[in-house]
C-alpha cells in the first residue's frame, strides 16, 4: 500500500505558504501555488483542497498549532462571503482532473490540462443576479483570449451543472 506524504504548510497572517524546495516542484508541475521569496504560497482554494484531500497540514507560524479546514475557512472567509462556494467548483473541476488557477478579469478560475483547450470558468449562482450583457462581454473577453468560457452553475444543494458560452454572429442579408 502507498502512503501520501502530508505536506507541512504554514499560516502566517492569512497566507498560507510551504517552504520544502523539494516538494515545491511538484506542486508547482500541479498547478498549486506561486513561487515568491524561496516559499509556495496557496491560495484559500488550493489550501482547502489539499488539507480536505489530507495532503496537507497547516500550522499557524505564532503558535505551532494545526489548524483545522473549518478554522481555516472561517478565518480566510472574512469579507469574502461566496468563498466557500468557490471552493466548491474549484474542488469539483480538480476531482474532474483538472489543473485550476484563479483567474482575473470577471472569471473565477482558469482550467486548463484535459486536451489543448484552455478555460475560462465563472460562478453563477442559482437565484444570483447575472446580466446577459456581463456574460456577453466574458465570453468576448475569453474569446478574445482563445478560450472557452465555461459557466459553472451552482444550484442552492451545492449541486454543479457546467454550460459552454459561445459567441456566435449571425449576419442576415
Amino acid at each position: 500500500m502507498m502512503t501520501i506524504e502530508v505536506l507541512e504548510a504554514f499560516l502566517s497572517k492569512n497566507k498560507i505558504y510551504l517552504k520544502e524546495p523539494e516538494k515545491l516542484m511538484e506542486l508547482r508541475e500541479k498547478a498549486f501555488g506561486t513561487l515568491a521569496e524561496d516559499k509556495l504560497f496557496l491560495s484559500p482554494y488550493e489550501t482547502f483542497y489539499l488539507v480536505e484531500k489530507r495532503r496537507a497540514r497547516v500550522t499557524d507560524e505564532k503558535t505551532a498549532k494545526e489548524k483545522t479546514l473549518q478554522h481555516l475557512v472561517t478565518k480566510l472567509s472574512v469579507g469574502k462571503p461566496t468563498i466557500w462556494t468557490k471552493y466548491l467548483v474549484y474542488r469539483d473541476l480538480r476531482d474532474r482532473g483538472y489543473l485550476v488557477r484563479e483567474s482575473e478579469g470577471g472569471f473565477d478560475f482558469e482550467t486548463f490540462g484535459k486536451g489543448a483547450t484552455r478555460r475560462q470558468v465563472s460562478i453563477v449562482f442559482e437565484g444570483g443576479e447575472s446580466t446577459l450583457e456581463r456574460l456577453a462581454r466574458l465570453s468576448a473577453k475569453a474569446n478574445k483570449e482563445g478560450k472557452d468560457l465555461v459557466l459553472a452553475v451552482i444550484d442552492r444543494r451545492t449541486d454543479i451543472v457546467y454550460y459552454t458560452l459561445n459567441t456566435e454572429r449571425f449576419e442576415g442579408k
